[in-house]
């Protein structure tokens, strides 16, 4: 059972620093970052933000939200973030209502370093149900050591240091 984490923590750590790069949160975008480039499959967009399908849907509906500017991961954040994860987790809040998915047939998170696929900052946005059900262990409604209810983050990032 060990291996198998292993072999996770490996796969999300080659997939955040394994491209051969490195970049400062708030930089012109990394030439190689996915969600840096235009999109297809865009639900909303305004000048800071983006919303849209996730490329490998784990939920009856799955979108992500992403800021414009490069951000790498929620490590990264501090209090000076919070207004930006609020208003992230806004936009999906209205995106999924939009769509029929509130309340308990919705979820919000982020996935921690080493676990995140793609290291631009990006919080998932779920319609209820999981689809495969066995998705639910990506995004576990209190969290875990790979992923971060945004609620869980925005308290975080309130707290007095």
């Amino acid at each position: 059972m060990l291996s198998g984490h292993l072999i996770f923590v490996a796969a999300g750590a080659f997939a955040a620093f394994g491209s051969g790069y490195w970049f400062m949160r708030g930089q012109k975008k990394p030439k190689h970052c996915v969600f840096c480039s235009p999109l297809e499959r865009i639900v909303y967009e305004d000048e800071e933000y983006i919303a849209f399908h996730d490329i490998k849907p784990d939920a009856a509906l799955h979108l992500l939200v992403i800021p414009r500017n490069h951000y790498g991961t929620i490590k990264e954040l501090t209090a000076a973030d919070l207004p930006m994860v609020k208003r992230m987790y806004e936009i999906g809040q209205q995106a999924l209502a939009d769509n029929g998915f509130s309340g308990y047939t919705a979820r919000f998170g982020f996935h921690r370093p080493p676990f995140n696929s793609i290291h631009h900052l990006h919080m998932h946005c779920l319609g209820l149900p999981f689809k495969p059900s066995r998705a639910e262990r990506m995004f576990p409604k209190d969290g875990s050591i790979w992923f971060m209810p945004t609620e869980r983050l925005i308290a975080r990032l309130a707290e007095p240091v």
